[in-house]
């Protein structure tokens, strides 16, 4: 019991996380996220560096 509690007290808490806001016009928003999903739709689930480097060769 005393190394749950203490493994419990040596973890950082999670940072809080804000929405993103994106700066872009609502059509290119839809097509980056259209894109996005037929990536993941075709090729299963991927990491953030796999689906990125995926984006950019398709653009």
């Amino acid at each position: 019991m005393f190394r749950t509690a203490m493994r419990c007290l040596a973890q950082k808490p999670k940072p809080k996380m804000q929405p993103i806001e994106l700066n872009f016009p609502p059509e290119q928003t839809q097509t980056i996220s259209r894109v996005i999903f037929d990536i993941v739709k075709e090729h299963g689930p991927l990491s953030i560096a796999e689906t990125w480097e995926r984006v950019q060769k398709l653009a």
